[in-house]
């Protein structure tokens, strides 16, 4: 089975790596690209040979020759925009965070469920060999008794007032829900379901959304978990460390893979590097999800428990309240 996709939105992550993970995923074929602005669509197209070239998602939903879509749109538009994919039929893999409140994500859930469609949210560290690597340390008890997760993240780049990250009503926040969002996704998949949330977030002095967000989080397990991230900082380290009784692992760079571990046996590197396209191996899950009829790796019901845990952040934090 060959799984025929539409792109919806050809900005930065679609000309960095989706569109090639796609091209080289050997059950997939880019069929169909759609942007609103022409000439930005056509040279997205041209670079990429793909056939069918669209201005309006109302148009690319309509395809008959198009089984899945990937929503490479700001967050304000991936719920209605997934339901009406879902509502054409469509399969749906939609970039994170998967919407821009909880209830949005219940609507995509429900919508791809009576559909009978897959849904699939961009959480692609998820595959990162380095945290699966962290998942066996703690599955296997060489970090004793697991207790903490703490990351650090950040963007140096400081956005324009007119881009979507920064704008509250477009992305719904600022680097918590922009990169924060993709650390949350991994403490879910480390260390299970939180408890409590607390949280304090800096309004940005430039913008509508936060420039910094910290988070204290109690998961059902006990453990803790820290996260703190940032925009416009210099050199922020993208950094993960697992803290356990009997020892620690720590990655100082994340998208690179190197992961020192310390116990009592003493202290050891490990390399664990990431694909050389991060998107190929969540395109590749995606497409043997669909081709097999299982769920994704990560499902609606993942994107939405992030979702969660950052509304409830907002709701907590003493600046930039979100209602």
């Amino acid at each position: 089975m060959t799984i025929r996709w539409g792109l919806l939105g050809c900005g930065d992550i679609a000309s960095k790596r989706v569109a090639d993970a796609i091209i080289a995923d050997e059950r997939s074929e880019l069929v169909a690209a759609c942007r609103r602005t022409e000439h930005l669509l056509q040279d997205f197209a041209d670079r990429f040979n793909i056939p069918t070239r669209l201005t309006s998602a109302e148009q690319l939903f309509a395809r008959e020759d198009l089984d899945a879509i990937y929503i490479a749109t700001p967050v304000f538009r991936h719920c209605a925009q997934t339901i009406a994919a879902a509502e054409a039929g469509k399969h749906v893999l939609v970039e994170k965070p998967m919407a821009y409140s909880t209830a949005e994500c219940q609507r995509m859930i429900t919508a791809c469920s009576t559909a009978k469609v897959t849904l699939g949210v961009a959480y692609y560290r998820r595959f990162y060999p380095v945290v699966l690597r962290l998942a066996e340390l703690i599955a296997d008890g060489s970090l004793g008794r697991p207790l903490s997760i703490l990351a650090t993240t950040g963007n140096p780049k400081r956005f324009p007032t007119e881009d979507w990250r920064v704008v509250k009503a477009l992305g719904g926040g600022g680097p918590l829900m922009d990169i924060g969002s993709h650390r949350l996704d991994l403490f879910l998949q480390l260390f299970g379901r939180p408890r409590h949330v607390q949280a304090a977030c800096a309004p940005s002095p430039e913008h509508d959304t936060e420039d910094m967000a910290s988070l204290l989080i109690e998961f059902e397990n006990g453990c803790h978990g820290v996260l703190q991230c940032y925009f416009g900082t210099l050199d922020t380290p993208d950094r993960l460390e697992v803290i356990g009784t009997d020892g620690r692992a720590t990655t100082e760079d994340l998208n690179a893979g190197d992961l020192t571990i310390i116990t009592a046996d003493g202290r050891r590197t490990e390399s664990h590097p990431p694909h050389a396209n991060l998107h190929a191996p969540l395109i590749s899950d995606f497409s043997d999800a669909i081709v097999s009829g299982r769920p994704p790796i990560v499902t609606g019901e993942l994107g939405m428990a992030t979702n969660e845990m950052m509304a409830i952040a907002y709701r907590e934090s003493s600046g930039n309240r979100r209602q």
